[in-house]
């Protein structure tokens, strides 16, 4: 179910309407907690059972670390125990039997067992993750390097389909286990809320990957449609509707065009391919984000920014703070500060920055995809990000260049990530590779028979994107008369449908 399809339009009005005839806060988030189930079974219902396995698993462990931690004096005069032991076993099977849960929930833990739990859940739901998404990956990638190595042999690959969403509802489910063995938040004991947390459906299939401590408060405050923002809240969805439908979906075919059979097009129709693609990824994933925190808004939650104008970024490293927020947050919060502080603060090198800056844009591109150009595409920002720093540092006590770096920071940031994008576009590395040599080097300046006709969306982007970034425009839709709202609103979704592409095409990141 789409955002874009009339069917999730229904949908959302029907849960809309229900939700807010309910009177009471808990009939509402039962409600909310079922249209999501219901949400995610219209993608594939058997693909349910792994939705509530990871629900289950990280309530369960939250609720064990909840337990009250042993002191370190204590731990070393008491005789050592398994990190789960039997005892343990027992307790929770009469807790489950009897729904004697204090009992449990108060007994202490130990350091050791805290550990294991957190194993646990590490284990459960990147083996879950691993499986389903790269499995084949990482066999096929192994007999080829055994093949190379002069071992040839067959490993056996599984026709394997990838679950809607499992790449963002895992690092949701993991950030709560992690938070909660970190001491960042309270575990919470109501197991409907923290199933809600994770299946939410406005961002449970494509993000913004949510943090519990910033959603779990917000589950337990009664909400009022009074304060709910309609017009900011349709804005933003129609403004996430037309970057997708209007924008992204006219230019899939030109880049598809292009990139299916990029030996017969030179260096102008690359160029001009390349910048589509990066316009049509931008618009259809910051859409999606748009439409989902809209979404939430109108139910009178708030979900996080995604996206923050990232090419008006001065450098790489600005972009990166800018695009995927959630998802760059997530990696550096778990990934990169956790590998920093294994040393000391005055044994942390520049080189030892670096090393676990490259592993987390490496990581991030192994997240995109199961696939080698993604992998490179993550190395090759690594690299770029670790330049940028060397450069930057270097050049700091000149602040003669400061006007100059201005000047040219936003074309050559959008170049490198043009340059860059290749990779994430590519059907595989040769073919990145082709495309990369058209890009860079000046062959020819036909540009063949690509359909330029869909320039015209440029104009419109261009105009959305400025008004967006001024924010004169938000605040003129929230304080016109309620009739020209109307008007307004009326001529908005009708040019909105006008300009649809004919042909829908489905969100890129549901397949990550």
């Amino acid at each position: 179910m789409v955002f874009t399809e009339f069917r999730f339009i229904f949908f959302f009005l029907i849960v809309f309407c229900i939700y807010w005839a309910l009177e009471k806060h808990n009939h509402r988030k039962l409600w909310l907690l079922v249209c999501s189930y219901i949400f995610y079974s219209a993608w594939d219902w058997r693909f349910l059972f792994l939705l509530l396995l990871s629900t289950v698993i990280d309530y369960f462990v939250g609720l064990m670390l909840s337990r009250p931690q042993v002191s370190d004096l204590q731990s070393e005069r008491s005789v050592s125990e398994p990190a789960i032991s039997t005892s343990d076993i027992v307790e929770e099977r009469k807790a489950t039997s009897f729904g004697n849960w204090d009992a449990l929930l108060n007994k202490p833990i130990n350091q050791q067992q805290r550990q294991a739990w957190l194993v646990l859940s590490l284990v459960a739901n990147l083996g879950i993750l691993g499986f389903f998404k790269y499995y084949n990956f990482f066999t096929e990638s192994a007999a080829n390097l055994l093949a190379f190595l002069g071992l040839p042999i067959s490993l056996t690959t599984l026709k394997i389909i990838l679950p809607a969403g499992i790449s963002f509802y895992t690092f949701q489910t993991l950030s709560y286990s992690l938070d909660a063995y970190l001491g960042k938040l309270k575990p919470i004991r109501n197991f409907w809320d923290f199933s809600l947390f994770v299946t939410f459906f406005p961002q449970l299939v494509a993000g913004p990957i949510v943090r519990a401590s910033t959603f779990l408060p917000q589950l337990l405050t009664p909400k009022n449609l009074s304060e709910v923002d309609f017009r900011g809240c349709l804005m933003l969805f129609f403004v996430g509707y037309f970057k997708k439908a209007c924008i992204s979906d006219n230019l899939s075919p030109l880049v598809e065009q292009y990139f299916t059979n990029p030996e017969n097009y030179t260096f102008l129709s690359c160029w001009i391919a390349v910048i589509s693609f990066v316009i049509q990824i931008y618009c259809d994933f910051s859409g999606y984000s748009d439409m989902a925190i809209a979404s939430a808004g109108l139910l009178g939650y708030k979900l996080p920014l995604n996206f923050n104008f990232p090419y008006l970024s001065g450098n790489i490293t600005d972009l990166w703070q800018r695009w995927h927020i959630t998802l760059y947050s997530w990696l550096r919060d778990y990934v990169y500060i956790p590998l920093m502080r294994k040393r000391p603060k005055a044994e942390r090198t520049e080189l030892f920055g670096y090393r676990n800056l490259l592993t987390l844009m490496l990581l991030s591109g192994l997240w995109h995809g199961a696939a080698w150009h993604f992998v490179v595409w993550g190395g090759l920002n690594g690299i770029a990000l670790v330049v940028h720093k060397q450069w930057s540092s270097r050049i700091a006590p000149y602040k003669e260049l400061v006007p100059l770096r201005k000047m040219l920071g936003i074309p050559l940031t959008l170049y490198w990530f043009c340059a860059s994008a290749i990779f994430f576009r590519s059907n595989d590395l040769s073919s990145a590779v082709q495309i990369e040599k058209s890009f860079l080097f000046l062959n020819s300046l036909g540009y063949e028979n690509l359909n330029l006709q869909i320039a015209w969306i440029f104009v419109p982007l261009i105009i959305l994107h400025w008004a967006a970034y001024k924010g004169w425009f938000a605040d003129w839709w929230r304080k016109i008369p309620s009739w020209s709202f109307a008007v307004c609103f009326g001529v908005l979704v009708s040019t909105i449908f006008r300009l649809t592409a004919i042909n829908p095409q489905p969100f890129v990141y549901f397949q990550f």
